[in-house]
């Protein structure tokens, strides 16, 4: 198929339905929706067909792309725009989010990619949001925009980095000392130490993520915490910083939205037809403060440190180790689960989001890889085949570091990812996130089978998955 003809108005037969999962899926007559490439074709033009798994059922995504300064749509979306509210507001229908992207699966421009994208709220009439959805390309055509797609997605919109609070704590989380405001990280996921009496289940994190160094005093956080040495110092989940923050913001939130009740208190008085406005605006006062809420009154207390691994080498790999093992309070142990695939690339398809991770991998530089971090959330990458000679902030010489770049030339992983698992395409663990170049946008990863070997080192025990 060409991708360039692929995506003309007409081909009922690959058109898709509105779903909860996105955008679309086969067997509808609606043409003005945009139009699905099969995995293999999207990998055809691409230049990735040599990766992709001919037998996969799974359509790609579609991507967004900025719309550009000299896109005729500029001009004519103040005048949609305006007809298309008129009728989201006749309809009732509740929605978060309307605009205009350029919308398509593969990373070149082939054809005419212009959307006008649409998010709804679950719990609305299919048929009425159908109806909306015709409506809205039927006022992209009576302004002269015929060749415009129109997307329908169901969700919300979402801040980025948002923090969750969850009791059960899962690996992508941030995580900090409780007495540090200035720095977090990641919770990379959960490994099971069998001791002679038993087995405890611990939380996974980095060392410099557990005993950050202020700046004064850097030395005294570069020693390792002997295994059972370490129930003095407290760690939170969400990490202090980030729960900080995410507060400072809600409570933001939460003014603007009083502000905009206020304001439209007044407005009603004279002008009834905003009362529909005013509803909607009063319900996201209500969410704005029971959010806040649930944000103080979350119990951050996580666990406590049980050992770490200082700043360290390894003498077998030269690569650093900088591991940091929590005990965790038994009513907020999560899981290892594979992370929330938003967006996968070709070659990840044979991961399940949700899965239970199992398996720990001997680290390959042929792997594809996905990480979830507190900074970045889930991003893909692939393993560079020449390592790096890094020279890394409490180490006393060169380290030689395995390095992940980023899908597309995408970062891997941000300021705060560190200590997040680095699983394969199997949904193994292969390694340990402990730092990266931000500028090159490159991650560095210890291999997780020499962090087990040297916490089974340290602590005398066995280590397994839980």
């Amino acid at each position: 198929m060409n991708p360039s003809s692929s995506r003309r108005k007409g081909s009922s037969d690959e058109t898709a339905p509105m779903s909860d999962s996105g955008s679309s899926a086969a067997g509808t007559s609606k043409t003005h929706r945009p139009i699905l490439l099969s995995a293999v074709d999207v990998a055809r033009a691409d230049g990735d067909a040599g990766f992709v798994d001919l037998s996969s059922p799974i359509v790609p995504p579609l991507h967004s792309f900025a719309i550009e300064a000299s896109h005729p749509v500029i001009q004519s979306w103040p005048l949609i725009r305006a007809r298309i509210l008129t009728i989201l507001d006749q309809s009732r229908i509740m929605w978060s989010l309307l605009g205009v992207l350029r919308r398509r699966q593969i990373l070149k421009q082939e054809d005419d990619d212009t959307t006008v994208v649409l998010v709804v709220q679950k719990g609305n009439n299919i048929e009425i949001v159908e109806r909306v959805e015709e409506g809205i390309y039927q006022a992209c055509c009576s302004t002269g925009n015929p060749d415009l797609f129109v997307e329908v997605l169901v969700g919300g919109v979402i801040r980025f980095g948002e923090t969750e609070y969850e009791a059960k704590a899962f690996g992508g989380s941030s995580i900090s000392p409780t007495e540090v405001d200035y720095s977090v990280g990641t919770l990379g996921g959960y490994i099971r130490l069998m001791g002679p009496n038993g087995s405890r289940v611990l939380a996974v994190s980095c060392h410099h993520v557990i005993m950050p160094a202020p700046l004064n005093t850097p030395s005294e956080y570069t020693k390792a915490v002997a295994p059972g040495l370490g129930h003095h110092i407290h760690v939170s989940q969400p990490g202090v910083m980030a729960r900080k923050e995410d507060i400072s913001a809600k409570r933001k939130v939460l003014l603007l939205d009083e502000g905009s009740v206020k304001e439209l208190r007044e407005e009603v008085e004279y002008k009834p037809w905003k009362a529909r406005n005013l509803e909607v605006a009063e319900n996201s006062f209500r969410i704005s403060g029971n959010e806040l809420k649930k944000a103080l009154d979350f119990d951050h207390h996580f666990g406590t440190v049980f050992a770490t691994s200082g700043y360290k080498i390894s003498t077998t790999l030269r690569c650093a180790l900088d591991w940091a093992l929590v005990d965790v309070q038994y009513t907020r142990q999560g899981e290892n689960k594979v992370p929330k695939l938003e967006r996968a690339p070709p070659g990840y398809q044979v991961l399940s989001e949700g899965d239970v991770v199992v398996g720990v991998a001997q680290l390959s530089m042929d792997d594809y890889v996905v990480k979830a971090g507190y900074s970045s959330g889930t991003t893909y990458g692939w393993f560079s085949h020449i390592k790096h000679d890094c020279n890394l902030p409490g180490n006393s010489s060169l380290t030689s570091e395995y390095v992940i770049v980023g899908h597309k030339g995408r970062p891997f992983a941000l300021r705060g990812d560190s200590g997040a698992f680095v699983l394969n395409r199997q949904g193994d663990v292969a390694g340990l996130l402990i730092a990266g170049h931000e500028e090159l946008g490159t991650a560095y990863v210890t291999p997780m089978t020499e962090v087990i070997r040297d916490i089974q080192e340290v602590t005398g025990h066995q280590v397994t998955l839980p």
